[in-house]
């Protein structure tokens, strides 16, 4: 049965507490601050039957936070204005709150009506109504009850159940995530953290983190709505009791989640719109109470493209929170002024763990338009067109999107289907890159070879090092890799000598590089199958390594030496003589070995011979088995 959270929210002393007690027989303040003040100091919980629970919030202004962080989880809202009074201070706060909170759902409550006669009560309604006026609010049912007398009490717990029929339950991220707004011990069970679960599940003997002290914690019992059990998820009102931690290290505000899809960040890109009554503009550096989940975090503000945020505007900030704070994107936010504390604006997170922005950049204000999505696909897309020529690993995408990797794959498949992302490797880990960036990044590469080639039309391409530093940006190793192989597939670029170059690009040698050509086939031919390396051939020709590597990938590319495992260089004739050899004595006798293959070659050695073996080996000319090669294919 899909369980929901019902808050209730008005000014202080309006009768939220004792109208709890009336429809659920509980005491909500259970605090002796709370019995001696009569007012309700922090959040207060009580049962509705199986389907519901009810949060009795503070509508003391002192305790705003509070109430903040109770009605930030709820489903439905209980909107209590005493007959009495009327309309008051925190009814409008209140109010303005549950909209920054993209409450949907509500029934207005007209308590303590046996204190007032129906000509009043009419005045209160019409004062009500004009309130909520263009609100979520604006056609709720409206109730009047007397928890003295019990009059209407019926009549809106039937409402009530009626409404829970109509309430769709929370969408699922996958990923558990509950924020914490009570913790307490218990005499032989330690330290118990109670919240409403807004994603995912968990289960007994669960190991879960504890953000933002990124502290695993192990889940010894549950209870959902007063009652044990083994698991609980999304729309529970559940009690966690955790091993591995104490009372005192977790704090109204914390998060218990999955390990490793969430991190705890300084900085928050959000949109943020100020209430028409907020008493002057927001600018750059302004500090503020940032409320969001159960937490209360003071944070500065920078502002995207603008100088200053005007009430009643909306507009793009980061919040630089002086402490760090664990959210999820598309959180909603309440914003207060610092001194004196009202609420002033709120919004949705963005991005929760955002990176340092120049705040007149365009790109960024694109990049936070896009991620206002609800749908994932479209906010994956972002992130990795965002990446540029960063691949991101799908590791670091779950946690990115905070979302399950079955979740993930299944986006990405989506993505593959239509063409817009690749998927590649990257240190033995799955990456992807948005097709987008990739078709920039080999369109680039050709523009660096075509430049290259037209500056220096004696060498026959760039060694791959040099190639990421003619592209004057950062790429990713394993994104150039994986481009480089796209672009010789495509037949536009070759790879030769540990040279890149375009593919149709061809070299007119210069005279000294005719010259230093001549003496390295002689110098090879006359090794016969002792041949140096290039080093050596460098040292004995005394050139600089670069020059001959230059000669010797154009004579590879033109077959006139062969490059085998080990950088070893072979006259193309000699190894010619090699294959026929080879192919002769395995016509004859079936199978060779390696000693035998260094005895047929002549004057040679095994550092010489298996290297051959090996390249005739990739060229299918022989087959190894076991310790001997005999004929392959070819």
């Amino acid at each position: 049965m899909a369980h929901f959270i019902i808050g209730t929210a008005g000014h202080i002393d309006h009768g939220k507490t004792a109208l709890v007690k009336a429809l659920t027989g509980v005491d909500t303040d259970r605090l002796r601050e709370e019995k001696e003040r009569g007012l309700t100091i922090d959040l207060g919980f009580a049962h509705l039957g199986d389907q519901a629970t009810i949060i009795d919030v503070p509508g003391h202004e002192k305790f705003i936070r509070n109430m903040v962080a109770g009605v930030s989880t709820i489903d439905l809202v209980l909107f209590v204005v005493a007959a009495d009074d009327g309309v008051m201070p925190q009814t409008r706060e209140h109010l303005d709150i549950l909209k920054i909170l993209q409450i949907k759902h509500g029934i207005i409550v007209l308590t303590k009506v046996d204190l007032v006669d129906e000509e009043w009560l009419g005045l209160v309604k019409e004062d009500v109504a004009r309130l909520v006026a263009g609100s979520f609010l604006e056609a709720a049912p409206v109730v009047a009850v007397s928890s003295v007398t019990g009059d209407g009490i019926d009549e809106l717990r039937a409402m009530l159940q009626a409404r829970l029929q109509e309430l769709t339950q929370k969408e699922d991220r996958g990923v558990f995530w509950m924020p914490v707004d009570r913790v307490f011990t218990m005499k032989g069970f330690g330290t118990v953290v109670t919240g409403s679960v807004l994603s995912g599940r968990t289960h007994v003997g669960a190991t879960l983190e504890l953000l933002p002290q990124h502290k695993r914690v192990r889940v010894r019992g549950l209870q959902k709505h007063n009652r044990a059990a083994e698991e609980v998820q999304v729309g529970d009102r559940a009690a966690l009791n955790l091993q591995t931690v104490e009372k005192q290290e977790i704090h109204r505000g914390d998060v218990v989640t999955e390990p490793g899809y969430f991190r705890p960040s300084h900085r928050f890109d959000a949109r943020l719109q100020l209430l028409p009554s907020a008493p002057r503009p927001v600018k750059p550096n302004t500090r503020v109470r940032l409320h969001f989940g159960t937490s209360e975090v003071m944070a500065r503000v920078s502002l995207f493209g603008r100088s200053s945020l005007a009430p009643g505007e909306t507009g793009y900030v980061q919040f630089h929170l002086e402490k760090p704070g664990a959210a999820r994107r598309l959180d909603p936010f309440v914003v207060r002024q610092y001194s004196p504390t009202i609420t002033i604006g709120g919004g949705v997170i963005l991005n929760a763990d955002a990176p340092r922005r120049k705040f007149s950049d365009p790109g960024a204000l694109e990049e936070l338009r896009a991620l206002e999505s609800e749908h994932p696909g479209e906010v994956l897309e972002q992130r990795l067109l965002a990446a540029g020529y960063e691949v991101r690993t799908l590791s670091e995408l779950t946690m990115d999107l905070a979302t399950s990797k079955a979740e993930l794959h299944g986006l990405l498949d989506g993505l593959q289907r239509a063409d817009r992302v690749h998927v590649l490797k990257k240190q033995g880990e799955t990456a992807v890159v948005h097709a987008t960036n990739l078709n920039r990044l080999l369109h680039l590469i050709e523009e660096r070879l075509e430049t290259f080639h037209q500056t220096q039309p004696t060498k026959l391409g760039l060694e791959k090092q040099l190639l990421s530093r003619h592209l004057k940006q950062p790429v990713d190793p394993a994104l150039l890799n994986y481009a480089l192989a796209r672009l010789r597939d495509q037949g536009k670029v070759a790879e030769e000598g540990g040279l890149i170059r375009l593919a149709a690009h061809r070299v007119a040698l210069s005279a000294k590089q005719k010259e230093l050509r001549e003496k390295v086939a002689a110098r090879l031919y006359e090794a016969g199958f002792a041949t140096p390396s290039l080093s050596e051939l460098a040292g004995a020709l005394r050139v600089e390594h670069q020059t001959l590597q230059e000669v010797v990938a154009y004579m590879i590319s033109a077959g006139e030496i062969v490059r085998v495992e080990g950088d070893l260089l072979f006259h193309a004739r000699r190894v010619q003589e090699a294959r026929k050899k080879l192919v002769d004595f395995l016509n004859k006798n079936g199978e060779i070995s390696v000693s035998q293959f260094k005895d047929l070659l002549g004057d040679t050695s095994r550092k010489y011979a298996l290297p051959l073996l090996i390249y005739f080996d990739a060229l299918r000319v022989t087959e190894r088995v076991g310790d001997v090669r005999v004929l392959g294919e070819t």
